[in-house]
């Protein structure tokens, strides 16, 4: 089961996502070149971005249920179910969760860390409280079609689990005990949308956007983050996050037992602007081909179809009331109902003359794969394992997996094309080429599942980005049986980041060991430095040596982690903390003797930017992330 099923709840509102944005241009982690003016939200080409002072927190903002699905029953109102306007809340004991991008070279895969959900049913403050499983975001698109400046543009989804689920209280809610029965081993799905991101200082939605979502059942032999179901796959222009007809990528899955087909529409139809009504594309319908086919499709007469039924995208109040879930109810239809298992399903616009534009079309021959999991920090010596699973027509498929390099979008400066003065390379990733290691092909399973093992040895060249820690590598996939013609999603693929081995000293000083490593998170969070503790002072980190202790002993699914990126290795973090319990003669830890701090320079650099025409607080974001890679495709560089 998944958040495709039902029993389902529907929640809309607002999320906070305030991130610091001078840590996404790579250069910024040199330390000897690094200057307090990055730290500034100024109109200088040399700045910290948008929001240099960010908090780095995610949280949810006045969200309620809105609507529930309990069988073919639509709930909609208080009046049927007392769920409905109940407040779906952060926890109330404990921070914010974290959003933390991979690497300042990887921000394509923003994760969700430590946050927490409950259900507060105003008497009952938790009926029911559970921890997000972390996960990044996917099917990043430009979903926003007009926008005042600053605006994030740019739309995605997050689908993962809610575990160690705890209920509580009697709501007298027949969709909350339906929805308790249903769930497995303490797991509920939840999948949802943000859109609609401000990032304008001067507008009362600063760091705040829009988002709408389910939660639903959850069962422990499923993917916690997609569906094995039928996937639609929407054609792109160079930059992945636009697309060719204007409708991105989205999943469906087949309950053959209702005869119904539910689509989640919620993240792959425009927008007008951030107030989220829908972009008019006229009449858009679900239909099933009544033919198979290996071949991408642009029109279909009337006569090669089963409509399933139109997307009532365009209904007052449809979002608030089912975050872009719709079902079809093909029953009725007895070609559908014997046929529905083994023919592509089509988005399709109606034409002139009996004809349909294929708007989206699933992927050919029903074939699909995709890893559960598509982010990993890897530590020296350590072995990355990630589920995948292969799927035809939404049935699981014992197929086999091939393997290969792939960059995707990551590399370039992260953000920011301005020289630096004085200059600092951008390091080039995934080199040593060869330091990457795994199989080229894997066989599923019965149950349509392989586990793909992979290292990385960086032992030949521990620094090979010189200033920052550890290299970028990417893990793309595909079926051996799906076509080359196939139209592929540009975000399936693995993004690892490795960390080089470390040996630390067994005495770490400060001058020599600790302070170039807080001092580059004191440069890049200024948030800590300028309110709390100041990271490159030694007077100031021995004054709060128990809560620094206690943030670097954290787990890193804790939301007090610390750094808040997660991008120290366990080796040096393990250093930090001997270092905060080694005592001197003076009963503090070891300061040593001051030294001079030396450039690293990377191994290989990347060529140089190429310059982008935007407002200097247009830079350190997404958007200029995308359009780097789209310079570098249209300049036929090595993306």
């Amino acid at each position: 089961m998944s958040y495709l099923d039902v029993p389902r709840v529907v929640f809309t509102g607002q999320f906070q996502a305030d991130v610091s944005t001078i840590n996404n241009d790579v250069r910024y982690f040199q330390n000897t070149t690094f200057q307090k003016k990055y730290q500034d939200l100024s109109t200088t080409d040399d700045n910290g971005g948008w929001n240099p002072e960010g908090t780095g927190i995610f949280r949810f903002d006045g969200c309620r249920i809105t609507a529930a699905q309990l069988g073919n029953q639509q709930i909609t109102s208080a009046a049927q179910d007392p769920i409905i306007g109940m407040a779906l809340e952060n926890a109330d004991d404990r921070v914010f969760g974290k959003l933390v991008d991979l690497d300042p070279q990887q921000q394509m895969v923003s994760q969700i860390w430590g946050m927490q959900l409950r259900l507060d049913g105003g008497a009952e403050k938790a009926l029911f409280r559970g921890d997000f499983v972390p996960v990044a975001f996917t099917n990043l698109w430009r979903r926003q079609k007009t926008t005042v400046f600053l605006d994030q543009a740019l739309g995605a989804v997050y689908q993962s689990v809610l575990r160690d689920v705890v209920w509580r209280g009697d709501a007298k809610s027949k969709v909350l005990d339906a929805l308790r029965a249903a769930s497995a081993e303490g797991f509920l799905s939840i999948n949802f949308n943000v859109y609609g991101y401000g990032r304008d200082p001067a507008i009362s939605r600063y760091t705040l956007g829009r988002v709408a979502g389910v939660i639903a059942p959850y069962a422990v032999d499923e993917p916690k983050h997609f569906v094995i179901g039928r996937q639609m796959v929407a054609a792109v222009t160079p930059n992945p996050t636009v697309a060719v007809n204007g409708v991105y990528s989205f999943q469906c899955k087949v309950d053959e037992n209702r005869k119904i087909l539910t689509a989640d529409f919620g993240n792959c139809l425009q927008i007008v602007n951030a107030e989220g009504a829908f972009v008019d594309n006229g009449q858009l319908v679900l239909a099933l081909l009544k033919t198979d086919t290996d071949t991408v499709l642009s029109t279909v007469t009337v006569d090669q179809v089963a409509i399933l039924g139109n997307v009532n995208y365009l209904r007052s109040g449809w979002y608030a009331q089912t975050a872009g879930l719709q079902e079809f109810d093909y029953s009725a239809d007895s070609w559908s109902v014997a046929n529905i298992a083994s023919r592509p399903l089509l988005l399709l616009q109606p034409q002139p003359g009996n004809n349909y534009k294929v708007v989206v079309q699933e992927s050919l021959g029903g074939l699909f794969v995709r890893s559960d999991a598509f982010v990993c920090r890897l530590n020296p010596g350590k072995k990355g394992m990630i589920d995948l699973y292969a799927s035809r027509y939404g049935k699981r498929l014992q197929g086999a997996i091939a393997f290969s390099d792939t960059q995707g979008a990551m590399g370039g400066t992260g953000a920011g094309d301005a020289p630096l003065d004085p200059p600092v390379p951008t390091p080039d990733i995934a080199i040593p080429a060869d330091a990457i290691s795994y199989p080229t092909q894997l066989p599923c399973d019965p149950q349509g599942k392989a586990t793909l093992e992979f290292t990385v040895d960086l032992s030949k060249n521990p620094n090979p980005r010189g200033y920052i820690d550890g290299q970028l590598y990417g893990i793309g996939y595909q079926l051996t049986t799906q076509s080359i013609r196939s139209i592929g999603s540009f975000w399936n693929f693995i993004s690892v980041l490795a960390f080089g081995p470390f040996q630390a000293p067994a005495s770490p000083t400060w001058y020599a060991d600790i302070q170039p490593l807080l001092t580059q998170y004191g440069n890049l969070y200024p948030i800590m430095s300028k309110h709390l503790v100041d990271l490159g002072d030694y007077d100031s980190v021995v004054s709060h040596l128990r809560i620094l202790k206690l943030a670097f002993s954290l787990p890193i699914e804790d939301p007090n982690h610390m750094p808040v990126t997660r991008d120290l290795s366990d080796a040096r973090r393990n250093m930090i903390l001997h270092w905060l319990d080694s005592r001197g003669a003076d009963g503090l830890p070891l300061k040593g003797t001051p030294v001079v701090l030396t450039a690293h320079a990377p191994a290989h650099a990347a060529p140089d930017p190429i310059p982008l025409d935007l407002d200097p607080l247009q830079t350190r974001g997404k958007t200029e992330v995308m359009l780097q890679y789209q310079a570098r495709i249209n300049a036929k560089e090595r993306p």
